[in-house]
C-alpha cells in the first residue's frame, strides 16, 4: 500500500511516536544532566555513533517534514500556513520560556530583583520566546549541577524547526510541493551540492546534529510529495530496523541512518496492521514533554545532587507529563482550535 492511500485521515500513530520520541530525549538528558552522559545506553550500544536524544529529535523532524508539507498543500495559501505554524509553535514555546525562567529564578543563587534585572534574563525570555535564536543560560541557575546555569537545552532544535518551516513555505510558494519531479530534482541537487561544497551552505545551527535534522525534515517532505509512489511494507521496515540494530560498519554515522529511520517511522505510523489510533484520544502531549522536561530535570538534580539517571527519568517523566497535560489543555489545544479557520489539514 502506498502512502497516499494510508495518509487520508488521522487514524495513525504519529502522536504515539512523538510521545516515544520525547521520552527518548528525556531519557538521554537524564543521563547527561545527572553527570553520567557517557553511560547512556544507546550511546554505548552504538559506540558513540548516536544517542537517544539524537534519535528522538530525528523522529520529530521526519514527522514534521511530512505533516508540515501536507499542511501547506492542504491549506493552499501562505497566510493560512503561517498562521497554522504560529499557533502550533508559539503559545507553548512562550509559556515554556516563562516557565523555565520562573523555575530557574526560584532556584538561583542570585536574588530575585537582581535576577529579573539582569540583561541575560531579558535576552533569555525574549529570544527563547521568539525561537529564532536560543539562549541557554540564566544568572545563578543550577550552579552546582553537572551542567551549571543551563536552563533549557532542549530548545536548540527550535531554530532549526523554524527555518525548516520557512524552507517549506518557500517550496510551497514555488509550487515544488505539488510538482513531484521538480521537487525531487531540487532535493537531489541540493543534497549533491551540499556533499560537494558544504562550505557554500549557511548552517541553521552550530550544533553538528542540525544537518541530520535538516535531512530528516527533507525526507519527511519527500515522502509526502511522493506519496502516490512510495509503498509502505512491514517487511521492508523490519529489514530497515534490522540493519539499524546490527549497525554494519558506520551506517549510523551517515545519511543512510536517517533514510532507514524515516522509512521505518512512516511505516509504523501509517500501516493499518500496526495502528494504535486509540492513543490519539489522550491528546498530543509530546510538544509539552519536549519543552518542559529539561528545566524540570535540572531542578530535580538541584534538589537531589546524587540522583541516578533512571530515578531522574522516572521523576521527571511524571512531573513533565503533568505539566504537559496542563499545557495541552490550557494553552496548546485552545490555540490549535483556531487552525480550523485556515484550512482542513494540519498536525
Amino acid at each position: 500500500m502506498r502512502i497516499a492511500t494510508l495518509a487520508q485521515d488521522r487514524n495513525n500513530n504519529f502522536n504515539l511516536i512523538r510521545a516515544l520520541a520525547a521520552s527518548a530525549v528525556i531519557l538521554s538528558h537524564s543521563y547527561a544532566l545527572s553527570g553520567q552522559g557517557e553511560e547512556e545506553p544507546l550511546l554505548r550500544w552504538t559506540n558513540a555513533a548516536t544517542h537517544f536524544g539524537t534519535l528522538g529529535v530525528t523522529l520529530f523532524f521526519v514527522i514534521s517534514g511530512f505533516l508540515v508539507s501536507r499542511s501547506f498543500t492542504g491549506r493552499g495559501t501562505l497566510v493560512a500556513f503561517a498562521a497554522a505554524r504560529i499557533l502550533r509553535i508559539y503559545p507553548a514555546l512562550i509559556a515554556a520560556a516563562l516557565f523555565s525562567t520562573a523555575l530557574a529564578g526560584a532556584l538561583s543563587t542570585v536574588p530575585w530583583r537582581d535576577f529579573l534585572l539582569d540583561p541575560q534574563t531579558l535576552r533569555f525570555v525574549v529570544n527563547d520566546s521568539i525561537g529564532w535564536r536560543i539562549e541557554f543560560f540564566l544568572p545563578g541557575a543550577f550552579v552546582e549541577n553537572p551542567f551549571p546555569r543551563a536552563v533549557n537545552g532542549s530548545l536548540w532544535t527550535i531554530p532549526v524547526e523554524l527555518r525548516m518551516y520557512l524552507g517549506c513555505a518557500i517550496a510551497g510558494v514555488l509550487t515544488l510541493l505539488r510538482r513531484r519531479m521538480l521537487f525531487n530534482a531540487v532535493l537531489i541537487a541540493g543534497i549533491t551540492l551540499f556533499a560537494v561544497r558544504p562550505d557554500w551552505f549557511v548552517y541553521v545551527s552550530d550544533v553538528p546534529d542540525s544537518v541530520q535534522l535538516v535531512l530528516a525534515f527533507a525526507l519527511g517532505a519527500f515522502a509526502w510529495v511522493n506519496r502516490d509512489w512510495i509503498p509502505l511494507s512491514l517487511f521492508t521496515a523490519a529489514i530497515a530496523l534490522l540493519v539499524l540494530t546490527v549497525n554494519p560498519g558506520d551506517i549510523i554515522r551517515g545519511p543512510l541512518f536517517v533514510v532507514l529511520v524515516a522509512y521505518a517511522l512512516l511505516t509504523f505510523a501509517l500501516h493499518p496492521v500496526v495502528r494504535f489510533a486509540s492513543f490519539n484520544r489522550l491528546g498530543d502531549y509530546s510538544y509539552g514533554l519536549y519543552l518542559y522536561a529539561y528545566p524540570i530535570q535540572q531542578a530535580l538534580v538541584h534538589a537531589q545532587p546524587s540522583v541516578g539517571p533512571w530515578t531522574l527519568f522516572a521523576e521527571a517523566s511524571v512531573l513533565t507529563l503533568a505539566t504537559a497535560i496542563c499545557s495541552w489543555h490550557g494553552i496548546e489545544k485552545p490555540a490549535l482550535a483556531l487552525k480550523s479557520r485556515f484550512g482542513k489539514y494540519d498536525r
